[in-house]
């Protein structure tokens, strides 16, 4: 079976963390890369902890609190430009708003602004969240036009029946290239119905391209047995921290490791 393309999603607060973090999945053979723009707009602070005595082993662990900045601390066309500059592999532009588990602080229309920007600098992907406004995001497409994909994605709530999400696969397929859903999963059974309206999609003759996963308890299956579910993408990340793995998410080596010890290739 052929193994689907893995996506890095860059780690940083800063255009040099982030393409410190490109320069690292581009040596490790990712196929792409995902820019999130709006992580821009934090600030990683690290977390001193309080004395906690001398008859108490000390955490060796950093911990770190992510504080947001100002919308006009980052110079954004200059961004734009570095990350076009500094990054040789295909890579997905995302600016994920709020409303959908993303950092950017500031008004839709100042983010659609920069999706734009963005598109007219050439980004190979753009991911726009189906809810965007009709007119403002047909705006966009006609912009990406040949040049950019587009990537429709939706993040949210808790997985819905399985025949739910297939109807949601069907709506979403005209809307780009890519049909990108991201479920928060809290049980074992949500990540079951998210795999198996996958594998149902999977195996439709000429399907839509999906990405359809999730994050939280069992997020990572979603990921790992993406090979026989047909998902065309997966989103991986080169963190190695107990963290993600709480998140649902998967290193990206840990994920080929996976891949061969199930034989999926």
């Amino acid at each position: 079976m052929p193994l689907p393309k893995v996506c890095v999603t860059l780690s940083g607060n800063t255009l040099e963390e982030m393409l410190e973090d490109a320069a690292l999945a581009t040596a490790a053979g990712a196929d792409l890369i995902e820019v999130r723009f709006d992580n821009l707009w934090l600030k990683r602070v690290e977390v001193i902890p309080e004395d906690q005595g001398d008859d108490q082993r000390k955490s060796r662990t950093k911990k770190w609190e992510f504080h947001p900045i100002p919308l006009e601390d980052v110079q954004v066309d200059s961004c734009i430009e570095g990350f076009k500059t500094g990054i040789t592999i295909p890579y997905i532009f995302t600016c994920r708003p709020r409303r959908q588990g993303g950092n950017f602080p500031g008004e839709e229309s100042g983010r659609i602004a920069i999706m734009g920007s963005a598109i007219q600098s050439g980004v190979p992907f753009i991911d726009l969240e189906i809810d965007i406004d009709s007119d403002e995001r047909s705006k966009l497409i006609s912009l990406a036009g040949e040049s950019t994909k587009v990537i429709a994605s939706e993040h949210g709530g808790a997985p819905p029946p399985v025949d739910e999400i297939l109807s949601q696969v069907d709506e979403m397929s005209s809307m780009g290239s890519i049909v990108k859903i991201c479920y928060r999963l809290t049980t074992k059974g949500g990540a079951l119905r998210v795999l198996e309206a996958a594998k149902a999609v999977g195996d439709r003759e000429n399907g839509p391209e999906i990405a359809i996963m999730g994050t939280g308890e069992g997020g990572d299956w979603t990921r790992i047995h993406a090979p026989i579910l047909g998902s065309s993408l997966v989103y991986s990340t080169m963190e190695d921290t107990f963290e993600i793995i709480r998140q649902g998410r998967i290193n990206f080596e840990d994920l080929y490791i996976a891949w061969d010890l199930l034989e999926y290739e």
